[in-house]
């Protein structure tokens, strides 16, 4: 017999009532406000009077507290909302967590629309986060499997688009595995013990890594824009120390990771299963504050980087709408690989109190622009790119070439000469600066031949 029919079984001749008596039969009550799912079982009770129970042995409850529900004269039960209830009965840490998440005194209609909209982006996120992790796999594949395209440029690329990869696959396994948890918690009104979750240490581990990987996002963020300024702005552009570079992205993370983890985890208390509520710590600056740094570092790159760009232009005496139009198209393409559109998220969240529209507007924007970054970065930076659509076109020109001749002895020379006819001619000395640095531009993803044409006045000279 379950614990609701337990509940229901009660009758007056348990709970000491005569035979002729008003009374309130027993009542089955569940919660499960902001996923604390909570059961009770109200006894038979003589109208006129209040029933008393203990608060529920569970997690986040203070079991020393008691609850009262009133039997009304002819017999029934008040109409109280359970929801309501079992607010007394929140022990002071998980109201202090609802207070940070959902506003210092939200009404349950409140909580409730607040958490249908979570639920709703949270589907969002995992599409935008599957659509991101198998673009990047596929640029990974095309930067990985044409030679043309290994250069510098591409190799911190490809470094951003790993740690874009790993962070966007943790978010979707630690997601669904959420969804699977609170869908078991809901039907059940009990946690199950086969998700990531609710296993302790497993879970730790699983957010030490989602908050690592993402930390090693914003690190290659940081190179990616390091490399760009001084790619535009030296006179002389050195060999990258790529050493230096992969500390920067892999190894100089784990620094602040370490820090925090170790606070986190002896601050945490016993009652904070899985570090819940960690985000809400001031400890938590630990992380947010090293990666807003980088972020507000490559903003300053950024905005560098447009002013050096808008310099060289009037020095061609380029029109005035054309430089503002070409420094801000500039400008809109490194904001994805720089990753400086995550300061719009640095202000604090509306809560469960804000207008309705505010809460969607902020759900829905937040997630489309952090879910679908790795994306649009793989669409600008490979997809979209000239030369790595140029290599695929060769590619499939020589494999076309090579299928249409196989028999023919000849058929490997003409496959070279049409990849050499396939390439972008090389500007010679005659040429002016602008066609030379066009035919930068055009081959901006790897810049192999740029020292060879250092007389141009305004070419980075590579040494």
């Amino acid at each position: 017999m379950t614990s609701k029919e337990t509940c229901l079984d009660q009758t007056w001749s348990n709970n000491n009532l005569t035979t002729n008596a008003t009374f309130c039969p027993a009542y089955w009550m569940v919660s499960d406000i902001v996923m604390l799912c909570v059961e009770m079982c109200w006894p038979p009770t003589p109208a006129n009077s209040s029933a008393s129970i203990l608060c529920p042995v569970a997690k986040w409850w203070q079991e020393r507290k008691s609850l009262q529900m009133y039997c009304q004269p002819n017999g029934e039960w008040a109409n109280v909302s359970a929801d309501v209830m079992v607010v007394n009965c929140i022990d002071d840490y998980t109201i202090f967590l609802i207070r940070q998440e959902y506003g210092s005194s939200p009404t349950i209609d409140q909580i409730n629309l607040y958490m249908s909209i979570i639920e709703d982006t949270k589907i969002l996120q995992i599409v935008g986060y599957s659509i991101s992790f198998t673009s990047l796999i596929i640029a990974l594949i095309i930067f990985y499997s044409f030679g043309s395209l290994h250069c510098p440029r591409t190799q911190i690329h490809r470094q951003l688009f790993i740690s874009y990869s790993i962070w966007n696959l943790l978010e979707i396994i630690f997601s669904i595995d959420l969804a699977k948890d609170a869908k078991d918690f809901n039907s059940a009104c009990t946690r199950s013990q086969r998700t990531i979750r609710s296993t302790p240490i497993l879970c730790e581990t699983s957010v030490f890594l989602m908050e690592y990987t993402r930390f090693c996002v914003f690190s290659w963020n940081f190179v990616e824009g390091y490399y760009l300024h001084r790619l535009i702005t030296a006179a002389v552009f050195r060999k990258p120390n790529f050493k230096l570079y992969y500390i920067i992205g892999w190894v100089f993370a784990l620094l602040p990771m370490t820090a925090w983890a170790i606070v986190t985890h002896y601050t945490s208390g016993d009652e904070a299963e899985c570090w819940l509520g960690y985000k809400f710590s001031p400890y938590y600056w630990i992380l947010e504050g090293t990666r807003n740094t980088l972020l507000f570092v490559n903003l300053i790159f950024l905005i560098n980087i447009v002013r050096v760009l808008i310099t060289k232009m009037r020095e061609s005496n380029t029109a005035d709408t054309m430089q503002v139009k070409k420094a801000v198209k500039a400008a809109m393409v490194l904001v994805p690989l720089l990753g400086v559109v995550n300061l719009l998220f640095i202000p604090n969240k509306p809560d469960a109190t804000a207008p309705s529209w505010v809460i969607y507007l902020y759900g829905y924007s937040t997630s489309i622009l952090v879910t679908f970054q790795g994306f649009v970065c793989a669409l600008i930076f490979c997809f979209f790119n000239g030369e790595v659509q140029q290599a695929i076109k060769r590619k499939w020109t020589g494999w076309r070439d090579s299928r249409t001749l196989s028999t023919r002895r000849g058929a490997s020379n003409h496959t070279q000469t049409s990849e050499l006819n396939g390439r972008l001619r090389t500007p010679s000395r005659s040429q002016s600066w602008k066609d030379k640095l066009q035919y930068i531009r055009m081959n901006s993803l790897c810049e192999k031949n740029i020292g060879k044409y250092h007389n141009g006045a305004n070419t980075p000279t590579a040494v």
